[in-house]
């Protein structure tokens, strides 16, 4: 059976249960006493081995089943669990982790894994058991072994637990339709014991195979689940669900779901950022035009395209948690390495993002956790002597702020020296010589500056001066900010503060002199006038009273030395904010608000950093996106 087509779907399903197999790991590992992590672990590492199994990725299937014979003598009770044999598991998880991308581009597993499967069975042979060497042919033909072998490996099940009788359908026209239903199978025996499966899975290969898979499974998962999970498989027509004949009727209410490949999401976005454009030049045609029929049709286009923009939008939302979930185990692993005793805690994991902004986010994030593990939570004893906790307490979060969503990453750590800082950035020329203190934004600056770096000594995890470099420079592509609140002795926060999405954005479009620009609308609180005489200062900068507030302004004609703009009477005001930081941006006119599509944006050399894009207007010109975090 030639299982290449399916190959990016056995990627994706292995990496969900290796991720799965991580949280239940840390979770083991702060509770050996534990059992619920281990019958977890078993039927993850169980249902990854016969999906390697099925695709013909023998190797794979052989160290996952080693891994699982380890699981299986904890389990049993015939082996006492014990810190190396954590370590065992943390790596065959990335070793099998490595080995799935390996094994789809025909690949074996690395050289190290032959250790990894000796020292997996030397602990297995402590517990009285050989490890089961003898069963690599049976583990490699697993994917046929029919429903025997599956039980007899599977973990016991409470008895209340209800028997449920599900018939799968694949679709007619599905290629190797055998293989899908063996695919759908193996995911559903994860939640539970499957018996009674009919046909055989042997023969599930048979040309005549007419797409229908029964089986039952005692589990105690909802009915809507165990339909949902057998339909990740793809291509599956229909799944009945009803208790067994000997059980009372629950309901089997199913979720229609299908997975999407993010290419096809990526050209779909692409494709309503062009008709949002189009939309935007038919309406400004329409507005000039006096044949009413023409606005009639553009006012329903416009509606139209709006509806299937907001749906793209909304398939392309994904949970922050996608990203935060790995976590966990990068703050064990650097705080092992380090020395350190950290608690992880995530908040706000259900938080939506477009797919595209949460992929670019993923880096910085890591940046922040290992700067946070290595220069602000000290090590135990010293935590102790300052009279906190011996562990330190780093708390990753997100939160919606209007149409943006906040990022934070903060700990109770030594917090920043700003001396030190301000020392070092005085001899490096970056402060002024008679510069006392530093606020948060200007030590956010200066520490952001390529190269700069307080380590003494470059090491696997700093000292480079790259680490909020990169933060701040991915975080302004997406059109973002960042801020950095710090107290010596309490701690240090990082907030990145970036758009829902950033292909299609709702913003304001401004004039100064001949110029027009575009401001995002998150980032502006309110307009107002400006008269023209300064109301009074803040510092040696000219600023707005608003509110009985002071705000520093921006003269964008200034800013960007822009001849012809307005520099008398009043003029509308823009009041850009990030955060806690504001400033008054004065421009010469307001022109209206505009969706517009974000268009890559590679500076000429020598630009200043004021514009975080470019866009196309409605009538077909190009204009430059002002980025707010770099006005205030």
């Amino acid at each position: 059976m030639d299982l290449a087509k399916y190959a990016a779907l056995f990627v994706s399903e292995s990496r969900e249960h290796l991720q799965v197999c991580n949280q239940l790991l840390l979770a083991w590992e702060r509770d050996p006493e534990a059992q619920a992590p281990i019958d977890g672990l078993f039927r993850a590492v169980h249902s990854l081995k016969g999906m390697a199994a099925t695709m013909g990725f023998a190797p794979l299937a052989e160290l996952a089943h080693r891994a699982e014979n380890l699981l299986d003598a904890v389990r049993s009770g015939r082996l006492a669990v014990k810190p190396e044999h954590f370590e065992l598991l943390f790596r065959s998880v990335d070793e099998l982790e490595d080995g799935v991308t390996r094994a789809t581009t025909g690949k074996g597993l690395r050289a190290e894994a032959a250790s990894l499967v000796k020292a997996l069975d030397a602990a297995v042979k402590k517990a009285g058991k050989a490890g089961g060497a003898g069963k690599a042919g049976e583990t490699a033909r697993a994917g046929k072994a029919g429903e025997s072998a599956a039980k007899a490996e599977k973990p016991a099940v409470k008895d209340e637990q209800p028997s449920l009788d599900v018939t799968i359908t694949v679709r007619s026209d599905a290629m190797l339709r055998g293989a899908r239903a063996l695919l759908a199978l193996r995911k559903v025996e994860a939640l539970g014991v499957v018996s009674r499966v009919t046909p055989q899975v042997s023969e599930l290969e048979r040309e005549d195979f007419d797409g229908t898979l029964a089986f039952r499974i005692r589990t105690g998962a909802a009915p809507s689940e165990v339909d949902a999970v057998a339909r990740s498989a793809g291509d599956i027509a229909g799944v009945a669900i009803d208790l067994a004949s000997d059980e009372a009727m629950v309901d089997a209410t199913t979720l229609r779901q299908i997975r999407i490949d993010l290419t096809r999401l990526d050209v779909l976005m692409k494709l309503a950022g062009e008709l949002v454009v189009a939309r935007n030049r038919l309406v400004e045609l329409a507005r000039a035009s006096t044949d009413p029929e023409l606005g009639q049709v553009g006012e329903r286009i416009s509606r139209l395209v709006g509806a299937v923009q907001a749906e793209v939008l909304e398939a392309r939302l994904t949970p922050v948690r996608e990203v935060f979930d790995r976590f966990p185990r990068v703050v064990r692993d650097l705080a092992r390495d380090l020395g350190r005793q950290v608690r992880l805690e995530v908040e706000g994991g259900d938080i939506e993002l477009d797919r595209a902004v949460l992929d670019e986010v993923a880096d910085p994030l890591v940046h922040l956790v290992r700067n946070a593990i290595d220069h602000g939570i000290e090590p135990p004893r010293e935590r102790v002597k300052a009279g906190k906790a011996a562990e330190g307490r780093l708390r990753l979060s997100a939160s919606r702020e209007r149409n943006s969503v906040a990022i934070r990453v903060a700990d109770d750590g030594r917090g920043i020296d700003r001396s030190k800082i301000l020392a070092k950035a005085k001899a490096d020329g970056l402060v002024d010589a008679a510069a006392e203190t530093l606020a948060d934004d200007q030590l956010l600056r200066i520490l952001s500056r390529s190269g700069f770096s307080m380590a003494a000594v470059v090491s696997g995890v700093s000292g480079r001066g790259v680490g909020v470099d990169v933060v701040m420079t991915r975080i302004r592509q997406l059109g973002g900010a960042v801020e950095l609140v710090t107290e010596a002795g309490q701690g240090t926060a990082f907030v990145l503060r970036v758009p829902l999405t950033l292909a299609i954005v709702r913003s304001l479009l401004v004039q100064v002199g001949a110029e027009r620009y575009v401001v995002p609308l998150n980032y502006v609180s309110e307009t107002i006038e400006f008269s023209g005489t300064p109301v009074t200062a803040l510092g040696d900068r000219e600023a707005l009273v608003i509110r009985e507030q002071p705000v520093p302004t921006v003269h964008l004609h200034r800013l960007l030395n822009i001849a012809g703009a307005a520099t008398t009477g009043r003029r509308p005001v823009l009041v850009v904010q990030v955060g806690e930081r504001r400033s008054a941006l004065v421009v010469d006119a307001l022109l209206g608000q505009q969706e517009i599509v974000v268009e890559p944006f590679d500076a000429p050399r020598g630009m200043p950093g004021w514009f975080s894009g470019a866009t196309i207007l409605a009538d077909g010109a190009p204009a430059l996106i002002l980025d707010a975090a770099a006005l205030v």
